[in-house]
């Protein structure tokens, strides 16, 4: 079974779900069959078929049919699962899923797609998080789920090995989408208090922001009216600050004194 597969497999199993993914119908291997009972009795049947690619998603046409037709619509396919329901004691309807990743951007005509069929979707990138989130400290044989215990609480509980990863492997534009996804969360932004402010500096110089924004900035979202007026006292003392503010309003009395005497 695939790495994709396990996960997946992984995810079903902390769902309640009893999963099967041996199954195959004549030379057609069915993917993971999901059962959940109730009180001993089968009360629903999940179909799943899991379709990834960690070179991304090709958005053709030609593939949906293929997994519509090759894997849910096929009739061998169908009875098989029918059959094994029934020998277990109770017909029950199939509900069909696929998972994918790596979606477009235009995801919806996608999902319509599915939905027209009766094909649930579930994206591997929520099932990945979902599970990596689950994860505790308990050992796991199965080598994909201990691999993902390894990335978690050895190679992600260090800062400066994982943002090593994170630099090399993203791009520029995942990058940029990433921190601002990560300062979107009120814990990180706590954690700007303790920046010191040497690197705090560095942060906005490089940010290139406008003196006209960056006073706006102040005016409409930092500043409040205890803190204004000793932040502009203090800013005043500054020397280079200080000094371009004398020298203004020098020359403002002295056009002002001119235009009186003329």
């Amino acid at each position: 079974m695939s790495a994709e597969k396990e996960i997946v497999n992984f995810w079903l199993n902390r769902k309640g779900y009893f999963t099967l993914s041996n199954i195959k119908s004549r030379n057609k291997d069915i993917g993971i069959l999901a059962l959940k009972f109730d009180k001993g009795s089968l009360n629903k049947i999940m179909h799943v078929e899991v379709c990834c690619s960690i070179t991304g998603f090709i958005d053709q046409n030609h593939i949906f049919e293929k997994i519509i037709f090759e894997k849910f619509s096929d009739r061998n396919i169908t009875d098989a699962i029918n059959a094994y329901a029934k020998n277990i004691g109770r017909e029950a309807n199939i509900e069909n899923a696929i998972v994918l990743n790596s979606l477009p951007k235009g995801k919806d005509a996608v999902i319509k797609k599915l939905e027209k069929n009766n094909i649930a979707l579930f994206e591997f990138e929520d099932i990945l998080s979902d599970v990596m989130k689950g994860l505790k400290t308990e050992y796991f044989k199965d080598d994909v789920v201990r691999t993902l215990q390894l990335v978690k609480f050895l190679l992600m509980a260090n800062p400066g090995k994982f943002v090593d990863i994170l630099y090399s492997d993203l791009s520029p534009a995942k990058r940029r989408e990433f921190i601002a996804e990560l300062l979107g969360r009120d814990d990180v932004i706590k954690e700007f208090k303790k920046t010191n402010q040497e690197r705090l500096a560095i942060i906005l110089k490089q940010a290139m922001i406008k003196p006209e924004r960056l006073a706006e900035m102040l005016e409409k979202d930092i500043l409040n009216k205890s803190t204004r007026k000793p932040f502009i006292a203090s800013l005043i003392k500054q020397e280079k600050t200080g000094k371009a503010y004398k020298k203004r309003i020098a020359i403002k009395k002295e056009a002002t004194l001119n235009k009186f005497f003329a």
